[in-house]
Formats: structure tokens, C-alpha cells, sequence
């Protein structure tokens, strides 16, 4: 049978959603940066010009596909432990979920997210902060030290993840440690008379180390200091 409008199948309705949802679903596939207006339209099978009637352009859409990843951040609850571990809790969910979305953490740096979604993380972060004791004057600077601290691990981690998808690809073995390996020969190359602190804690810096810890550590040192600072 030829294809002809009355026996091609229906296209999904066009609307927002889908749109979010095509460019969310892009991300994952092609990388953050290689997502286009005229891609997500390829995607719906329609034209560039009908995605401008729901976004701006691609700046709106990443802020809406952003918001729509954080969707998948669950809350912590009462039974997750006190308000410190709840707030640990909920910012190692939040670096997880987007890290899973290749670079999406970058669109969080243009400026602030006031999606649903990002609305409600912020909401539980602010109450968790005010509860542990953060006065209200400085609460929202502790907020965005922590989103500033949730951007920057996301972004690392979904780098690590792309190279381990990489490797796999390419039959590497052990990625972290090749990249231990490099940097204790680029610091075993110096001399050590002019380079004696990389020198004294070479092992340490080249270690693969535990990545959970090292991030458990980085989180619990910044909470320690908003507390140092409590009035």
C-alpha cells in the first residue's frame, strides 16, 4: 500500500510537553550541546518554525528540559534521618539525576531555574537549611553555594560517565586509574626541589581513591562551614 495521509499513522499531538520531553530524550542520546531546535523537530517529525509557538528558543527549552529532569529528584523524607541527612540526601540525588543527562547541569549556570520542578528542590533545600540552624540572611547564599556545588560534581560525573561509556566501547579497562597514571608521571617528571608539595602528596593525588567518599567529604565541608557560620 502506497504511504498517503490516510494510511500513514497519526502524528502525536504537538504541545510543550512533547517538546520538553523530545529535547530531554536528545540529550540523552546525542549530548547536551548537540541538541538543536531543528533536531527536536526532526524528532516530532515537524518543521523548526512550529517549535518556536512553545519555547522562545533553545535557551527556554533547555531551562524547561532541565526542570523536567529534576522531576526525577525525590524528596527525602522524615524517615531519611535528621535535617542533615536529608540535606546531604537530597543534593547526592539531585548531582545523580543530573548526571545521568550528559551537560544539562550547564544550564543552571545562565541563571535561576524557576521551574516546578526546580522551584520544589529549592523549596525543600531553603527549609532544610533554616531548619539546621542557617539564618535567614544568609540562606539563600548557603543555597546557591550548595547548587553551585551540586553543578559542578553533576557536570564532573557525567563527564566520568561518558568516558566509561567510551571505554567500554573501545575495550579500556580501567579509565580512572590510566588517568592516575598520567598525572604521577607528569608529577614523577618534576623536579622535586621546585615542586615539593605535589611531590610530598603525589600518592594521594594520584590514587583512584573512593569517588563516593571524596564526594561525601567535599559535601559534609561545606556543611561544616555554613554551620561554623551560624549566628
Amino acid at each position: 500500500m502506497r504511504d498517503n495521509p490516510r494510511t500513514r499513522p497519526a502524528k502525536a499531538p504537538l504541545g510543550r510537553a512533547a517538546v520538553v520531553a523530545a529535547a530531554l530524550a536528545l540529550v540523552d542520546e546525542v549530548g547536551f550541546a548537540a541538541v538543536t531546535m531543528r533536531r527536536v523537530a526532526q524528532a516530532l517529525d515537524t518543521g523548526p518554525a512550529s517549535l518556536y509557538v512553545y519555547v522562545a528558543d533553545r535557551n527556554e527549552l533547555m531551562a524547561q528540559v532541565y526542570d523536567l529532569a529534576l522531576a526525577e529528584v525525590e524528596l527525602p523524607g522524615p524517615a531519611d534521618g535528621d535535617w542533615r541527612e536529608r540535606l546531604e540526601l537530597l543534593v547526592s540525588r539531585m548531582i545523580r539525576v543530573l548526571s545521568r543527562h550528559d551537560d544539562l547541569a550547564l544550564v543552571a549556570l545562565t541563571g535561576v531555574q524557576t521551574g516546578p520542578h526546580s522551584l520544589r528542590v529549592m523549596e525543600e533545600t531553603l527549609r532544610l537549611l533554616r531548619e539546621g540552624g542557617v539564618d535567614d540572611a544568609t540562606c539563600a547564599w548557603a543555597a546557591d553555594l550548595l547548587d553551585q556545588h551540586v553543578i559542578a560534581s553533576a557536570l564532573e560525573r557525567a563527564g566520568w560517565l561518558r568516558d566509561q561509556r567510551r571505554a567500554a566501547d573501545a575495550g579500556a579497562q580501567d579509565l580512572a586509574r590510566a588517568a592516575g597514571t598520567q598525572l604521577d608521571e607528569v608529577i614523577g617528571a618534576l623536579p622535586a626541589e621546585d615542586y615539593p608539595t605535589l611531590h610530598a602528596l603525589r600518592r594521594s593525588m594520584t590514587s583512584t581513591g573512593n569517588g563516593d567518599a571524596r564526594a561525601a567529604w567535599q559535601l559534609s565541608a561545606i556543611i561544616d562551614g555554613l554551620l561554623a557560620r551560624r549566628r
